[in-house]
């Protein structure tokens, strides 16, 4: 993911997040509210990869505290840029599987768009360990799905072509893994089913 620590790079893909550009805005805001509307009142939300800050209006928007947090300083740099809305708290630069915050620190933690880039089991439970470390009730995320079109394309240009490194997680797969790092799945959503490879969880903190 080098290609996200240059300024130019992080200022261009702005521009691909915009409601008007992005196809899939409104469906994937929307589960996002569904699940932030399950929160308390003045919960602090922890939002890694924050990227350019997509989720910085939405969850604000709830009057909810925000923390975004990403490994690419560029990216953070975009991000502070969206609002100067004093319930943004400072931004961490951050590994998602090394987080510089304490236990139960946060009601939430956000993971969008980056599970589908870990192919090893072993990264993807770091991370899930340290989201259910910080968080004290949940963690919201984004994953690919195998059983779609969009999936199997996918497959063959890496099985064929040697092309992409992606990878897709089934519900089952991402319940056992969240499972062996303390975080119960709760409920998964998609759009489109077999067609879009894009999926999503909510997970709870077990008790």
């Amino acid at each position: 993911m080098d290609q996200w620590q240059s300024t130019k790079n992080a200022a261009a893909y702005v521009g691909t997040r915009q409601p008007g550009r992005f196809h899939r805005y409104e469906q994937e805001e929307a589960i996002m509210n569904h699940w932030l509307d399950t929160l308390p009142a003045n919960a602090l939300v922890l939002d890694i990869p924050c990227g350019t800050g997509r989720f910085v209006k939405t969850v604000i928007g709830h009057g909810f505290r925000y923390i975004g947090g990403d490994i690419s300083q560029a990216m953070i740099d975009q991000a502070r840029q969206v609002t100067d809305s004093p319930l943004v708290q400072p931004f961490l630069h951050a590994d998602a599987a090394k987080l510089p915050l304490e236990d139960n620190s946060v009601d939430c933690v956000i993971v969008w768009r980056l599970l589908h880039h870990i192919r090893d089991e072993g990264a993807r439970k770091a991370i899930l360990a340290e989201a259910c470390r910080v968080s004290r009730r949940a963690v919201i995320l984004s994953f690919h799905h195998p059983c779609s079109f969009t999936a199997l394309r996918k497959k063959l240009k890496r099985a064929v072509l040697g092309r992409g490194n992606g990878a897709e997680i089934s519900v089952g797969r991402l319940r056992r893994e969240a499972g062996e790092r303390g975080l119960d799945l709760v409920e998964t959503r998609g759009f489109r089913k077999y067609v879009s490879i894009n999926w999503f969880a909510l997970l709870q903190k077990r008790a």
